[in-house]
């Protein structure tokens, strides 16, 4: 495609839902498609559940639409009717797919390559499947650090000039009002001075060293300060930080709010006097960047890209070292002059780290995207790509037959490059009892038992 030609993107997040479920993928999802429409020459269309209708009314601009899909399968008439380029999913595995334009998907992590102690077989067995196969469907593999790169070409041997590494930007600059944080502590009965920790209580989150810390601040050093959690709190881990919490008897210094709103969380943000991410693992931090953003002291793990992120190791610590923590918080609470270095070491890098120079590399890749999908018009591609693209068409053994009608009429478009019988083998097969028969004795009907697992997931 010419290069002068303006790209119009389409965005699946029929997955996000008001309750944030998705944590900081939502934020992924949400603030790409902002600064798309801010300091890219796109035009985003973005295509939401009802469930997920109104989390979009934010982003502002005469490049940027919202269509409510309830059917995530519709993909194909939404390109059609909107002249759509190419669709971004922003998730690691697709929830719809369309044979008429490229897609997209985001790999943010292969932590159970790590960390396999925090999923069960089944979620494990799940991304291995589903993750591998939205790779490998995709045209192009979009990750936020080169460490993820790393792994999805070791893991899932998916060739590296296929995954393009595109940074996330940090925030512009934001000033809370004073009025906006004293308004956000009465609504939530948040003190003037606490630690603050947004995440959800996922295992590989570690608040559990966080809270061992608090504890030993008010042993060792006689301080006592609360610490405030935002986020979901999940069913099969919470009550274990329940029980911590109980047994260092520190319930009167620890506050779990829950899922905070767009609106709220930033003020409760700029309010924080620290904000501390102990996280064992992590692609890249939404929290860090967004507290660098509003010039709150921040100090985070030394995993994975946090270190480069925040790019002054004085600032970094031993998620699993908790004196080491311990003793980072007592002097960023204490040190006045260590805090200001931590605030104009964030300043520089938010502004080496911002959306504006961040959205060509989203924009180059949907280039990129187009192009290849365009030379792509053979038969032996089209055999490869159909062979993972239908893979995602089994969510159950009922909507077949709709599918395979589908994917008859998708066939069409290569009768020229095809030999006739295949062709007329893919017609035949095109709606019919056939077809469904051949699903079911097929590697898909196999793995519908994941199907039905990863039903109850949404």
């Amino acid at each position: 495609m010419s290069g002068n030609k303006s790209l119009t993107v389409g965005f699946d997040v029929t997955w996000m839902r008001s309750d944030n479920g998705y944590g900081g993928v939502n934020q992924y999802a949400l603030r790409l498609m902002s600064a798309l429409v801010k300091y890219g020459d796109v035009r985003v269309v973005a295509m939401i559940s009802p469930e997920g209708a109104g989390l979009c009314d934010d982003i502002k601009g005469e490049n940027f639409l919202e269509i409510v899909l309830s059917n995530p399968w519709s993909l194909a008439v939404v390109a059609e009717q909107h002249d759509i380029d190419v669709i971004h999913t922003p998730i690691q595995h697709f929830i719809g797919i369309t044979f008429s334009v490229p897609m997209i998907s985001t790999l943010h992590d292969l932590q159970p390559f790590h960390f396999p102690e925090f999923f069960t077989p089944e979620e494990i067995e799940y991304r291995n499947i589903y993750y591998r196969r939205s790779a490998e469907f995709s045209e192009r593999v979009i990750v936020t650090y080169e460490h993820v790169k790393s792994d999805i070409v070791r893991y899932y041997d998916i060739p590296t000039d296929k995954i393009d590494v595109c940074p996330f930007g940090t925030p512009d600059r934001s000033c809370i009002s004073e009025v906006e944080i004293r308004r956000v502590r009465f609504c939530y009965h948040l003190p003037d001075i606490y630690l603050l920790y947004p995440a959800n209580t996922w295992r590989h989150k570690n608040h559990t060293t966080l809270l061992t810390a608090l504890g030993r601040l008010r042993d060792v050093y006689g301080t006592t300060i609360r610490l405030v959690c935002t986020g979901h709190q999940q069913e099969d881990y919470f009550p274990e930080l329940v029980r911590q919490i109980e047994m260092l008897n520190i319930g009167a210094q620890v506050q779990f709010t829950g899922f905070l709103s767009e609106e709220d969380m930033p003020a409760v943000v700029a309010g924080a006097t620290l904000v501390v991410i102990p996280t064992l693992y992590e692609a890249g931090s939404l929290p860090l960047v967004e507290a660098m953003s509003y010039a709150v002291p921040v100090i985070c793990s030394n995993v994975t890209s946090l270190p480069d992120t925040i790019g002054d190791e004085r600032f970094v610590f031993d998620p699993l070292d908790v004196e080491g923590l311990t003793d980072l918080i007592y002097r960023m609470l204490t040190d006045e002059s260590l805090r200001q270095d931590n605030i104009l070491n964030s300043r520089r890098r938010r502004d080496e780290m911002g959306w504006e120079k961040a959205v060509t590399s989203f924009i180059d890749s949907y280039r990129r995207a187009v192009e290849g999908f365009q030379t792509k018009r053979n038969l032996p591609y089209y055999i490869s790509w159909i062979a993972n693209g239908e893979f995602f068409f089994c969510d159950s053994i009922s909507s077949l037959r709709s599918e395979a009608h589908q994917l008859g009429e998708e066939l069409r478009s290569v009768r020229d490059s095809a030999s006739g019988d295949v062709c007329s083998c893919a017609e035949d097969a095109r709606g019919s009892q056939r077809g469904i028969e051949a699903a079911r004795t097929s590697r898909l009907y196999k793995v519908l038992k994941m199907v039905t697992w990863r039903k109850r997931q949404h």
